[in-house]
């Protein structure tokens, strides 16, 4: 049986949106293909929306690592060019999903795999990297001085995600025979050295 996310991340094939359509997933991704029709670009993007936002991820399992550490490997890992110091990036379009054509491809790519508590937690995850952001910028009044109530607000929410990015990680884990396996391998492997829990299994 094909697994549609390790097709997309070790496919060589030159025609891309060929291999796509193949698989029935070109639907998916038209979105990305439709504002990045550069086909390079448009093949690392579906890469790292694979890398991700896929349950079979095997770059998810990174613990200790933040998601914008692990977002910022899966997109070199991708190929995309690095140019975050530029106005209007592909890295802020994509990593940041500044593009609509990006997550509208995400959205259809986390309907496909149908987890609910999977979708939660990306939810969840993107959310909070946002209010994590939001809480370091210079948020401001239209007075012109500095929020800091609302930047308070954004560090309170960010901390309320973790817990519920917990939650949804903990129940999609005990869903999922081979995530599950995988966590109770780790906690076994690490008892003399220090203890994993299900959530340090993917990254916050």
């Amino acid at each position: 049986m094909i697994n549609p996310y390790y097709s997309i991340i070790t496919t060589d094939e030159i025609d891309f949106e060929e291999f796509l359509r193949r698989l029935n997933l070109l639907e998916i991704f038209r979105p990305v293909l439709v504002e990045f029709q550069d086909i390079d670009l448009f093949k690392g993007i579906v890469k790292f929306i694979a890398w991700g936002f896929s349950l079979d991820s095997d770059m998810l399992g990174t613990s200790g690592n933040t998601w914008g550490k692990v977002c910022d490997l899966i997109y070199e890992k991708s190929g995309l060019p690095d140019d975050r110091g530029e106005d209007k990036s592909i890295y802020q379009l994509v990593a940041n999903l500044k593009s609509e054509g990006v997550r509208d491809s995400i959205e259809r790519w986390l309907q496909f795999q149908n987890d609910e508590h999977w979708t939660q937690f990306i939810h969840y995850r993107d959310l909070r990297r946002q209010m994590l952001s939001a809480s370091l910028d210079y948020l401001k009044k239209t007075s012109g001085e500095i929020d800091y109530e609302a930047k308070m607000d954004c560090a309170k929410f960010s901390k309320e995600l973790l817990q519920m990015m917990d939650d949804a990680k903990e129940t999609f884990i005990q869903n999922n025979a081979k995530l599950k396996g995988s966590v109770e391998s780790i906690n076994r492997a690490s008892k003399e050295t220090f203890t994993r829990s299900p959530s340090s299994y993917a990254v916050r």
